[in-house]
């Protein structure tokens, strides 16, 4: 049986009424994986929805994820290795771990996952720290902020969340050079990953 794609599964979260969506939940319920791709579906919706309300009245937001997105669409290939978020404050910072691997074509594309292309939340504690960590053999990467309007290098791939500070964008590249502002990176980069970070206390 036929696994919904992603664009059919958000609709079903929406809760929209088409004849086609009613069709598309009956074949989701005989899916032996249905419950499963329900669950990622709304899990990911959420994470949409969570950026959607960062972006609200922060143009200088709003503008940096659009240039991810128009950037992301012209990655031809993915990086070699992947990339991991991690938390050195957290408790059990295992459990909290996420992944960033290699782009995939097709329904793939649209994992839980977070994966090369694309730019997802994370709610962490103010005063934790967050890393973005390159596996052992990755290609070179070059992690940039954007925060409240400012945008520089962040070097040690390292930020830590401060009071009244998020949003923050971090901007994960490879392919870049030395110097270049990050709309210049975005020219020539080979891929991007972007993380928006939000206190624990950030609510739709």
């Amino acid at each position: 049986m036929s696994r919904p794609d992603a664009e059919t599964l958000d609709a079903l979260v929406l809760g929209t009424d088409a004849p086609e969506d009613r069709e598309a939940w009956e074949a989701l319920v005989r899916n032996p994986g249905g419950a499963e791709m329900f669950r990622e579906a709304v899990t990911r919706r959420r994470r949409r929805d969570l950026v959607a309300s960062a972006l609200l009245g922060r143009p200088w937001l709003a503008r940096a994820i659009a240039r991810l997105s128009a950037m992301s669409r012209q990655t031809k290939a993915a990086p070699t290795g992947t990339f991991s978020l991690l938390f050195p404050d957290a408790e059990l910072d295992a459990l909290v771990t996420a992944t960033l691997g290699p782009a995939e074509e097709g329904p793939g594309a649209e994992s839980l996952a977070p994966r090369w292309g694309q730019v997802v939340p994370v709610r962490m504690r103010v005063g934790d720290r967050i890393t973005l960590e390159p596996s052992p053999g990755a290609d070179p990467v070059d992690v940039r902020y954007v925060c409240q309007g400012a945008e520089g290098a962040l070097p040690t791939r390292t930020w830590k969340l401060e009071a009244g500070e998020a949003p923050v964008l971090l901007v994960a590249l490879v392919g870049t050079a030395p110097g270049e502002t990050l709309a210049e990176a975005l020219v020539h980069a080979k891929a991007m990953a972007g993380v928006v970070l939000l206190d624990e206390s950030w609510s739709l």
